[in-house]
């Protein structure tokens, strides 16, 4: 029987086994919660003034990091301070967290000394060693902020919570988020709630959401703010950041109040076919065109003058989102009507794209009901977009660099208009393809989508000549996208039921190929084909025996179950169709033809078998087909016994300090 997949550091608060538990704080004093106030209001100033020089580099032309978070600066006595109140708030001591407070120091120590982190960001990306790579953040912290409705006009609710998410994750992560009214010159600060998590061991961590309800007040705003820090014994890494979000007290329970995304890219369109996997699909370079077709969107073709899309065709043009009634009936894969996007700058096979087409509808509140918001005038209209990467963890950014705003990035809104029937509603389309470059695109694995549209807006009343300004934002969360496109080289040998071999490019839909050594054999219920701009990973053995798979194929080996090829090391062993075979060599090789691969098993045939049951014999190496990592890696279990086992040593002491707090509450 194979062995699972090997658990990778996950956070296991996600997973409900408990490597992480929202932290309760202890109760705060009326001084505490007035120092608190006092320490965010310093930063708050620092982080307006941080931004805006920032964003003026970024007018510039000059390369600049997100604009939404600031760095914290451990050197500065004030900040530091304001650290250590935050972790004390939430319940953090140095009798508690022994190696937390030891990482501050030493963070603190090298800042003031100038040392840098102890590898740069190359290493923790996939893609290379460019120089915008290395210049992104190992880190990303995101501050999410809605508006909830209600039917009382006299209170605005809202719900704020916060992430932290790092490229191949950290030993230990700490995210707070605080809530305060101001007013609107920011110079005071009431404190509304908060909310704190810590874990380890894990790739996002996302806070439970802080509810608000808040007396309706023009004179004043809602100032939430956050903190998030990590920590990686391996590399030497250590983040700190803080930032911000912002938003005027409104009635948010008013009758036809409008604030969405409306979203009508990207969307599921053809996973009625299997429920239990049905991610928003893009399939990039290849995918299967006929049979059980698993491709959303597809990149491919499309002849200018017959105007037909012919998806995983080269070169490549743009993507098309496929029209699922029509593939469904026919099945084959049939692009939608008026459903194509082409980049901008030309089409970059490297590159992650992502189709967006939608709007964002706000309304600008009047001063009084019966008076129109016609006297308001549109002062800026920004939006971000972030993929958080699930299992590996870390995030990338939509734009030509990171930080870029959307507005100003690859994903064109269109012109801003107000509403023909309600005056108070502005509109603004978006279409087109958001770019997220090559640090995605070389991890295949599930994502989900984060979309913020803030607009800021100055408001007149038509009575008094007062003016006002007004703030709301949406925040949109898009779950469980992929790109999975993991295959084999052309002229790979497949072993089909009756024990011949075959090229991988003579399998058709039906055929049925061998998964294991007991004579289980499946059908092909779909076959992928296309190109590949990467290298392809070269595998040989001390036998004789040599494959060659693309990065992400699964490959089962004897001891850690299954892996990404290009995770194999020489010394390991395969499994095969004649027992176990041990590499003597892993190498990356230029490829120029085409790759393929297929999905196993009709209903029928997989209701009787195991996730890991769906296999095949490549070049008599045994590989899983494209549904294979993705169901084994939704059955993955944790408990706290496999964290000490991947944890740093430095912090099992916090880790089972944290864990006896938890089992006392």
């Amino acid at each position: 029987m194979l062995q699972r997949l090997v658990p990778a550091l996950v956070c296991l608060a996600m997973l409900g086994a408990g490597c992480g538990q929202q932290m309760v704080p202890p109760q705060q004093q009326e001084s505490d919660r007035q120092a608190q106030a006092n320490d965010s209001l310093y930063m708050a100033r620092l982080y307006t003034q941080w931004r805006q020089a920032v964003q003026s580099q970024g007018k510039g032309g000059g390369q600049h990091g997100d604009d939404r978070q600031m760095p914290i600066d451990l050197s500065d006595d004030t900040q530091y301070s304001f650290v250590k109140n935050r972790l004390k708030a939430a319940g953090n001591t140095l009798e508690n967290s022994p190696q937390l407070f030891r990482s501050l120091e030493k963070a603190r120590k090298d800042k003031r000394s100038g040392n840098p982190d102890t590898v740069t960001r190359k290493d923790m990306l996939t893609s290379g060693t460019t120089s915008t790579s290395q210049a992104r953040e190992w880190c990303g912290h995101l501050l999410p902020l809605n508006e909830v409705a209600t039917n009382d006009p006299s209170v605005a609710r809202y719900q704020a919570s916060t992430l932290v998410t790092c490229f191949n994750g950290s030993d230990y992560a700490y995210a707070d988020v605080t809530a305060y009214a101001t007013n609107l010159e920011h110079t005071q600060f009431r404190v509304l709630g908060s909310q704190a998590l810590e874990e380890y061991a894990s790739k996002v961590l996302e806070t439970p959401p802080v509810d608000l309800d808040v007396k309706v007040n023009p004179q004043e705003m809602l100032f939430v703010d956050s903190v998030a820090m990590a920590f990686d014994e391996a590399t030497g890494e250590s983040h700190m950041s803080y930032t911000v979000a912002e938003s005027s007290i409104i009635p948010t329970g008013a009758q036809y109040d409008v604030n969405i995304i409306r979203v009508e890219h990207p969307v599921e369109r053809l996973g009625w076919h299997n429920p239990a996997d049905n991610p928003i699909r893009t399939c990039l370079q290849r995918g299967a065109v006929r049979g059980s077709l698993d491709c959303d969107y597809a990149s491919g073709n499309l002849d200018p003058s017959s105007g037909l899309f012919r998806p995983f065709a080269a070169p490549y043009t743009g993507i098309a989102a496929a029209d699922g009634e029509t593939s469904a009936r026919t099945g084959v894969w049939t692009p939608g009507r008026g459903e194509y996007w082409v980049p901008a700058g030309g089409f970059d096979a490297s590159h992650l794209y992502v189709a967006a087409r939608g709007e964002y509808l706000v309304m600008l509140p009047a001063p009084e009901p019966r008076l129109t918001s016609a006297g308001c005038t549109l002062d800026s209209l920004t939006s971000q977009v972030d993929v958080v990467l699930l299992e590996r963890g870390g995030r990338c950014t939509a734009g030509d660099a990171p930080g870029t705003l959307v507005l100003k990035g690859s994903l064109p809104f269109k012109t801003p208009y107000v509403d023909g029937y309600d005056p108070k509603v502005f509109h603004t389309p978006f279409n087109g393809l958001m770019d997220f470059g090559k640090d995605c695109l070389n991890v295949f694995q599930n994502f989900k989508l984060m979309l913020r549209a803030t607009v800021k807006a100055t408001c007149v009343d038509p009575r008094t000549g007062a003016s006002k300004p007004i703030t709301r934002s949406r925040y949109q969360e898009i779950l469980n996208l992929d790109t999975r496109n993991a295959c084999l080289a052309q002229g790979t040998r497949v072993t089909k039921a009756d024990g011949k071999t075959v090229k991988v490019e003579q399998v058709k839909l039906g055929d049925k190929l061998l998964a294991n050594g007991q004579g289980l054999a499946l059908t092909v219920t779909s076959v992928s084909r296309g190109g590949e701009n990467k290298p392809l990973v070269k595998l040989r053995d001390d036998h004789g025996g040599e494959v060659m798979v693309t990065e992400t194929h699964p490959m089962v080996t004897a001891k850690r179950g299954v892996v990404q090829a290009g995770e194999l090391k020489p010394g390991e062993a395969l499994l095969t169709r004649t027992g176990t075979a041990t590499l003597v060599g892993v190498e990356r090789v230029p490829y120029s033809g085409e790759v393929f691969n297929f999905a196993l098993g009709t209903p029928e045939e997989l209701a009787s078998v195991k996730p890991e049951a769906r296999t095949l014999y490549a070049n008599g190496y045994l590989v899983g087909d494209s549904h294979m990592q993705l169901t084994l890696e939704k059955q993955r279990v944790l408990d706290a016994r496999e964290v000490l086992t991947r944890l740093d040593g430095a912090w099992h002491e916090d880790f089972r300090l944290h864990q006896a707090r938890q089992a006392r509450k």
